[in-house]
């Protein structure tokens, strides 16, 4: 009996590449490098988009801005780790003063994150990335693409309504202005690849 089975996945190598083709050009065009805490970058076609501990793409998204806010939303992920274990005082008091400020987040896709922890770490995130997309396409086009974004739509929501007050908690507590990362020790950035952000209370 013959078991063999042809597999074909050309497809999927497709999209892949099409990823990696779209990031290729993206830091060919932009400094990247001032955001990038990773440079080990994997794409899963089927998967999820994470940050840790492999900076992880996935091919869903098509258009370049697109791809570049996803990418440059889990680099943030790295920023916001290593700023939490190096300033963990600072890191506190940004909880707090966020979970007064907003005492209910949503929960669940595509409003908010897995669980209401990932909704709050998400009001960080997702500014970072406004933050940084803005600075490489524009304010205007940021965002737009925030607005846009179906994933943790909630969550950009809250962070575009208290952008002000964002921005001022987070200068105070010093997380902005976003420290490059070729600012960053090796020190820092063994910190930043830490699966876990440091305690928040």
């Amino acid at each position: 009996m013959d078991d063999r089975i042809d597999i074909d996945l050309s497809m999927a190598q497709a999209s892949a590449e099409r990823v990696r083709a779209a990031l290729v050009k993206l830091r060919a065009t932009h400094d990247l490098g001032r955001y990038e805490y990773t440079r080990r970058i994997r794409i899963a076609p089927t998967g999820p988009a994470y940050s840790h501990p492999v900076l992880t793409l996935n091919t869903s998204l098509w258009a370049e801005p697109a791809i570049l806010c996803t990418y440059l939303h889990e680099q943030m992920h790295w920023y916001a780790t290593w700023y939490s274990h190096t300033n963990p005082s600072g890191w506190r008091e940004i909880w707090r003063s966020i979970r007064e400020a907003v005492p209910s987040m949503p929960i669940g896709f595509p409003q908010g994150a897995e669980n209401e922890h990932s909704s709050y770490l998400h009001v960080v995130v997702n500014y970072l990335e406004v933050a940084a997309a803005g600075d490489l396409l524009g304010e205007a086009a940021a965002r737009e693409l925030a607005v846009k974004n179906f994933i943790y739509r909630g969550i950009y929501a809250i962070v575009l309504r208290e952008w002000a007050f964002l921005t001022a908690l987070y200068r105070r507590h010093g997380l902005i202005p976003i420290r490059p990362a070729g600012d960053l020790s090796e020190r820092d950035l063994r910190l930043a690849a830490l699966m876990e952000e440091a305690p928040t209370r």
